[in-house]
Formats: structure tokens, C-alpha cells, sequence
């Protein structure tokens, strides 16, 4: 810095922008923001959806949670923090941070030294993986560390530096073998719902975390695990403590070590947020407007706004369904625009069997109406005298039967015997993935 209306000689004039030079060099090398700024961070799509597009300038001005993320992984290259957790928003840009300007810089900043970065699919692995290679391959990386990436390496998951850093990216359930790791990153380790909500999935995951990935891990080896959680049995419910409830810092975890996590919410929540925020207060308002969030939280669901957004992945009333969603009336509007009938059988009438339903539903355009439930022990003969007579009685536009046990055969039999087409249904997925299906319509 020098006064503005100082006059320097030609000479004076470049010795000063040398030491600016200089300078800036020196805060890229030892701060992670400043080598954001400094780098030319690759404007290709950086995402935790690989179906979402969202582009970055080339070089960035971290906002103030990538300032804390930043800071924590700083901590993390000096080895005062040796596993780290953090859970974010989607679109977010915490991989942005996370997976691909970390890397590079700790790479630069320590020869020799492995970094393993892994996903749930090769697929973003191997982005991730293109993006580093692509930082590294920059002059200014050279200029900065006087390393660059080696002439012979063209795998975008697999390549090293002249300084002798190397770096491996792969799919958590791909199989990472060869490279020790000084480093070992985990982006996301599952997809979406479906696999999260899969508890063969979730085995799996955990045993490649396990067998595949810790074993990796060199004596000083350092884990940072970046997510979004999706389910409360997910990778980092398995590592913390059961009684974990959104708070960041030092945690004491479950395989026996102190995990730091960084846990920030959509709309804070908690009075100690990690950014000072008040409760009520909105995540990155420079990018996503608090309109943004508050229609996401009506889209979304309780469930999917609950963990993806807030890391709860449990709502806090701890249902998907909410009573309080579902309201009584005294008095039915007038005409209907449909009346549907859905039946759920079963095959015997002793007490150790379920109970046949029938729930009858009047449709209007702000909502839907419960209008009867039926619901009895039945036997074959008496459920088909129960399907006429409720038939008769509301004058359905449709009656759905769940296509199994005793409905199969009263599909077929009750087919052409009544005005109103008799459908059959054939749930698809476990009944969790049925509700979850429909509780943001709730």
C-alpha cells in the first residue's frame, strides 16, 4: 500500500508492483481464500446434483460460510484438526471448497504427501478429480509452487506432481486401492433418497468406509467428510454419537476420536450457529434470496426440508406426516369433482388377521374430503357384499383395490358388475418410500 499521491520513478513503480507480487504470492501460498482469488478455479459446473448446473466465475471471493469452511480445512492441512465433518444445503458450494481448491493447495503446500477424494459414484469422482488436475495444470499453480502436474499423467483420476504429490478420486463403492492417502476426502457418499433410505446400500457404504477407505489412511492421516444428510443412519450417523443434534465443533464420536464438524443450516436454527447467525436467519442471502428458501422449504416437504436443508434428517416433530397438517370439517362442500373408493383386503376374519379397509375421498379443488371408512374383518363373501354396497351407496367415479391377497380375485370378479371402472393397484417401493412420496402434498 502506498499513499496515492505519492509519484514513483519507473523503477520505483516496478519494484512495487514486484512487492505486491510478492505479497500476494505469499498470502496464496499460506491462506486457502487467498489462493481462491489468486487461482482461476474452473467454471465448469461444481455441484452435489449432477443434473444441476450452477457456474462459478473464474476466480471466486469466498462468501462467509466458504470462509469458514476454508478456515476449518486450514486447520485440518496443519494437523490440529484431523477429522473434520461438514453439512450444508445443497448448492451450497461446499465441494467447490471442499474438493476442488483443497486439494491442489494442499498439495502444493506438501511434497510427496497422497490425497484420495471419493463420492458416491466414479462418475463425480472423476470431476472432481478433472477440476484439481485442471488448477494444478496452470501457470500460475507453477508460479505459485513451483510444482505442476507431471507431463506423462492423463487420468483425471489418477495423477501426480512434479513435487511428487499424488492424487486418486473413485467411487466409496468402486473399490480405492493402491495409493496410501495423507488425505482422504469424502463427498457425498450417497446419491439420493433411494439409496439412503436403502439399508443394503447403507451397509455397504459403511463397510467401504471401513475396509476400503480408512485402511488407506496413513499413521497422520487427516479424513474431511462433506455432506448433505439424507438419513440419520447415513455415514456420519453412523460416526457420531446417537444423541448428535445438529451442533458444530468438537464432537467426541462414536469410533472413539474427536470429530470437528461445521453444521450449517438453511435457516439457523440453534443459537450457537457457526456464522453468529440469529434463528430465523437465511444461509448465503447473496446468492439465494430468502424467497428462494422459503419456497423450497414449501416444496420440499417436511422430510427432505428436515434433512437436506436443515440436517435434521429427522423433522423435528418426528413424523412425515404431520396431525396437525390434517384438519376436521363439520359441513361437506357441495359437488364434488370426483369421488374415488380404494380398498385395502385382506384374507380371513380371525383377530390375528389385518382388517379389510375401504376409504371413501370426495376431491375438490382446495383439497380432499375423508368421507367413510370402512373397516372390518371379512371373509371372501362378505367382502364382496361390502365392496357392492359401499359402491351403492356413494356412487364412485373409480374403486381401487390393491392388486394382492384377496383383492386379486376380487379384482377379476367384480370387473364389468358395476358402472364405475374397478382398478387394480400395484404399490411400488416399501410403504416409508410410499409416505415420503406424499408428504410434501400433505
Amino acid at each position: 500500500w502506498r499513499p496515492s499521491d505519492v509519484a514513483l520513478s519507473p523503477d520505483e513503480e516496478a519494484e512495487y508492483l514486484e512487492l505486491l507480487e510478492a505479497e500476494r504470492l505469499d498470502e496464496a501460498r499460506n491462506s486457502l481464500d487467498a489462493f481462491c482469488r489468486y487461482i482461476d478455479v474452473p467454471g465448469a459446473p461444481v455441484s452435489d446434483d449432477e443434473d444441476c448446473d450452477r457456474f462459478y466465475p473464474d476466480t471466486v471471493e469466498p462468501a462467509v460460510h466458504h470462509q469458514l469452511i476454508n478456515s476449518v480445512l486450514e486447520r485440518v492441512e496443519r494437523r490440529e484438526i484431523k477429522r473434520a465433518m461438514f453439512f450444508m444445503p445443497p448448492g451450497s458450494a461446499k465441494s467447490t471448497y471442499a474438493s476442488v481448491v483443497f486439494p491442489p493447495w494442499f498439495m502444493g503446500r506438501n511434497p510427496a504427501q497422497n490425497v484420495i477424494c471419493t463420492s458416491y459414484g466414479t462418475t463425480l469422482a472423476r470431476k472432481f478429480g478433472r477440476k484439481c488436475r485442471q488448477i494444478t495444470s496452470s501457470d500460475k499453480y507453477a508460479h505459485l509452487f513451483g510444482a505442476q502436474l507431471k507431463a506423462d499423467n492423463r487420468s483425471v483420476e489418477d495423477w501426480g506432481l512434479t513435487n511428487q504429490a499424488q492424487y486418486m478420486a473413485g467411487g466409496i463403492l468402486s473399490g480405492i486401492t493402491g495409493n496410501r492417502a495423507d488425505m482422504l476426502i469424502i463427498d457425498d457418499p450417497v446419491k439420493g433418497h433411494e439409496q439412503a433410505d436403502s439399508p443394503t446400500i447403507r451397509e455397504k457404504t459403511w463397510d467401504a468406509y471401513l475396509t476400503d477407505l480408512r485402511t488407506r489412511l496413513k499413521p497422520r492421516g487427516c479424513i474431511v467428510v462433506i455432506q448433505t444428510r439424507w438419513h440419520e443412519d447415513d455415514l456420519s450417523g453412523r460416526i457420531l454419537p446417537e444423541n448428535y443434534d445438529g451442533e458444530s465443533g468438537w464432537i467426541e464420536a462414536r469410533d472413539g476420536e474427536p470429530w470437528y464438524v461445521v453444521c450449517l443450516q438453511a435457516e439457523a436454527e440453534r443459537l450457537d450457529d457457526p456464522l453468529g447467525r440469529q434463528p430465523g436467519e437465511w444461509l448465503w442471502t447473496d446468492w439465494f434470496s430468502p424467497e428462494h428458501w422459503e419456497r423450497e422449504r414449501r416444496i420440499q416437504g417436511a422430510r427432505n426440508w428436515a434433512a437436506l436443508y436443515q440436517q435434521r434428517p429427522k423433522p423435528a416433530e418426528g413424523a412425515l406426516i404431520k396431525r396437525a397438517w390434517i384438519e376436521r370439517y363439520s359441513s361437506l362442500p357441495g359437488g364434488f369433482l370426483r369421488v374415488i373408493q380404494s380398498w385395502d383386503t385382506a384374507y380371513k376374519d380371525t383377530e390375528i388377521n389385518d382388517p379389510s379397509v375401504c376409504t371413501t375421498w370426495g376431491e375438490t379443488r382446495q383439497g380432499w374430503y375423508l368421507l367413510h371408512v370402512h373397516r372390518d374383518r371379512m371373509e371372501y363373501p362378505a367382502l364382496k357384499r361390502a365392496v357392492a354396497s359401499l359402491a351403492e351407496q356413494w356412487s364412485p367415479h373409480a374403486i381401487l383395490i390393491e392388486d394382492k391377497s384377496s383383492g386379486q380375485s376380487l379384482i377379476q370378479e367384480m370387473r364389468g358388475n358395476f358402472a364405475q371402472p374397478v382398478i387394480a393397484l400395484e404399490p411400488e417401493g416399501s410403504k416409508l418410500d410410499r409416505l415420503v412420496s406424499v408428504s410434501s402434498l400433505y
